[in-house]
């Protein structure tokens, strides 16, 4: 006796195993470009949080070895970060570079701080709280601040601006105190 009619085509679609690969490839595509998109935003990430540090440290490292700033000293050591950021851009980027010095009794005020691509410098002085283990007497501090907004390529939708920032103090090298002269 015969099956119902199709009944044997239904059989042999069923174990027709020649589109499973396609199948699970079409599945398993999605996830792994997501993990693939995934990874080079994070790479992207990390590689300019590491140049905003540099660009933190070199930037207080250079400043350290001045005895005095004037406009143009002040100038070229802001300009500088460009190289350091290279190759991303620093549109995003924000420097405020100051001294930072203090009297007989521990206590810190800001002595010249400069602004750079917009950032806010900070208010001449004004008191300011150091770090632990920080702020012998009669001290002065470089002080960098850098923050870059950075705004990922692909989930921009996701995330617009991304703040990263570093900070970090430094004593002069050349010179108990680096006055400005701008």
């Amino acid at each position: 006796m015969r099956g119902a009619p199709g009944g044997n085509v239904w059989k042999r679609w069923r174990r027709d195993r020649r589109g499973a690969s396609a199948v699970e490839f079409a599945l398993v595509v999605p996830f792994l470009l997501a993990i693939y998109i995934a990874g080079l935003e994070t790479a992207q990430g990390v590689a300019i949080f590491r140049k905003v540090t540099d660009t933190t440290v070199e930037l207080s490292n250079v400043t350290a070895q001045y005895t005095t700033m004037s406009a143009t000293d002040v100038s070229n050591v802001m300009n500088a970060s460009a190289q350091i950021m290279a190759p991303y851009s620093t549109t995003g980027l924000a420097i405020v570079l100051s001294e930072i010095s203090t009297d007989v009794n521990g206590a810190a005020t800001v002595t010249w701080s400069q602004g750079y691509n917009g950032a806010t410098p900070l208010v001449v002085g004004s008191s300011v709280t150091l770090p632990s283990g920080m702020g012998a007497a009669s001290s002065s501090y470089i002080f960098v601040r850098t923050t870059y907004a950075y705004t990922p390529m692909i989930a921009y939708g996701i995330a617009s601006s991304i703040p990263i920032g570093d900070q970090i103090y430094m004593r002069p090298r050349q010179s108990s105190s680096i006055p400005y002269t701008g």
